[in-house]
């Protein structure tokens, strides 16, 4: 087995709720030969107040079966196991998004891994690993029997918001997280361009801490950036921050600053690995040469010299 399962874009650009959006997206991702495509679940609300949303996900299945990609799925941003205060809440909307991967055929499912406030992390860190680890144990369960991989998703260190620790910024603590949770179907997915903004604010040595994290990982996120946290900026244009160059962009691969070159030869991801591209929709246009560059990442990763598309153009 290729260790690179399939490549493909995400639908996070479609605007909230438009069904019909989604339909001509995934359409034009079918068109350009995307192998896999990645279901947005806060924009298509096919979890609705902690519940599986029927209606939403007959729709949703629909056109998956329409234009024959295989569908993988980010379930919803906000799922954060733990917040002791709303746990219910958000388990049930996890539980939710496993259900909608049984009924679609998913086989990867992106969840983020947990933040809380500074004080409950310095008061009561191990207690809150040890209940995370718990409740991926109990969804990975879940998971088993619908026939899903859980893939927990390193977050960003946002400097200009101290107050909140999400741990799983720091790849190698995500990994420690993963290793001590030992579920067969509990593993990783590797946000390239979070992790390299992290590296920047939190200050670990970026391959290193992602090399460490890559052999829990069967899901990436392929963007690009320049490792400029955006900080007190005042540039709240999204324009402005791209051309700045700061924050979490979303670019085509090769556009940014992240070394591939160096980084891909000490990857050790599991077999079957999903190459999901999260792209900015202010991009699209760009999709089919985004989707080379991911082609040629994933041949890469399986052996092959790396090919920067774009060479000629940045």
């Amino acid at each position: 087995m290729k260790l690179i399962a399939g490549t493909g874009l995400n639908l996070t650009s479609v605007a909230p709720g438009d069904l019909d959006g989604a339909d001509r997206l995934m359409a034009h991702w079918a068109e350009i030969k995307c192998s896999h495509v990645e279901i947005s679940a806060r924009r298509l609300d096919v979890v609705l107040g902690g519940k599986l949303n029927m209606p939403a996900t007959k729709r949703v299945a629909a056109m998956i079966d329409r234009h024959g990609m295989a569908p993988v799925l980010h379930a919803p941003h906000g799922i954060n196991l733990m917040d002791r205060d709303r746990r219910d809440m958000h388990v049930g909307a996890a539980e939710a998004s496993i259900e909608f991967c049984r009924i679609t055929g998913c086989k990867s499912m992106v969840m983020h891994s947990g933040n809380v406030s500074l004080t409950e992390w310095i008061y009561d860190r191990d207690a809150l690993l040890a209940e995370e680890r718990d409740l991926l144990k109990r969804l990975g369960d879940l998971a088993e029997k619908a026939d899903v991989n859980l893939s927990v998703e390193n977050l960003i260190a946002h400097g200009a918001n101290p107050h909140r620790m999400p741990y799983g910024a720091d790849p190698q603590a995500l990994a420690a997280q993963l290793a001590e949770t030992d579920h067969p179907r509990v593993g990783a997915c590797l946000d390239f361009g979070h992790a390299w903004l992290s590296a920047k604010t939190l200050g670990f040595d970026f391959i290193p801490a992602i090399a460490a994290l890559s052999p829990h990982v069967w899901h990436l996120h392929l963007h690009d950036n320049f490792g400029r946290p955006p900080g007190d900026t005042g540039l709240g244009d999204p324009g402005d921050q791209a051309a700045m160059g700061q924050g979490d962009l979303h670019l085509p691969m090769f556009w940014g600053a992240i070394p591939w070159a160096e980084l891909l030869p000490q990857m050790q991801f599991r077999a079957g690995t999903f190459g999901m591209i999260e792209l900015n929709g202010r991009y699209n246009a760009y999709a089919e040469g985004v989707l080379a560059a991911a082609n040629a990442i994933a041949a890469h990763i399986d052996g092959a010299p790396l090919v920067n598309p774009w060479e000629e153009d940045i």
